[in-house]
């Protein structure tokens, strides 16, 4: 990719990370409809205990030889019945509790994944938008340090006179 243009990486990091999100994301879904539904299996635990409870109150007070039996038999059917309702919420809190806090972990894990794919993403395309910087010219080598004295001046001439005599 880094053969290519800076805008073509970003696409491609654009993509990338939406397919990860995606990825991530996928079975959420399912954590925040149950999430969101519990409380109503809770309520219909509830509306059930309650009509039990009625019906059983009605069934006591149907006939008047009955009263006087159902009046014993009254409260331990109505107890009965709430308590079939609050079984509903139990079975509600049980799994609801679990649930937004799994819900809420994986949410807050996507988005610092997300959050450090995108600035890693940001740190590569700057790498690769930034301009070379221009190098420096060579330095030129050095040159031989003039030799001092009058021996020096000596082999130099030297040298230059046998140059002219191989000509």
């Amino acid at each position: 990719m880094a053969d290519r243009s800076p805008t073509t990486a970003e696409e491609a990091m654009i993509s990338a990370i939406a397919l990860a999100r995606m990825k991530l994301e996928r079975r959420l879904t399912y954590l925040g409809t149950l999430d969101n539904n519990a409380p109503f299996i809770d309520l219909f635990g509830t509306v059930v205990g309650i009509v039990t409870t009625f019906a059983a109150l009605g069934k006591a007070n149907r006939t008047p030889m009955a009263q006087a039996t159902s009046q014993a038999l009254a409260p331990t059917a109505v107890m009965s019945s709430i308590s079939e309702a609050l079984i509903a919420t139990a079975v509600d809190l049980v799994v609801t509790i679990p649930t937004v806090a799994s819900n809420n972990f994986f949410q807050q894990l996507i988005k610092s994944t997300l959050a450090n794919t995108e600035a890693l993403s940001r740190i590569l395309l700057a790498h690769l938008k930034s301009e070379p910087l221009d190098e420096p010219e060579p330095l030129p080598p050095p040159k031989a340090a003039p030799a001092k004295g009058k021996k020096a001046d000596d082999k130099k001439a030297k040298v230059e006179a046998d140059a002219a005599e191989d000509d």
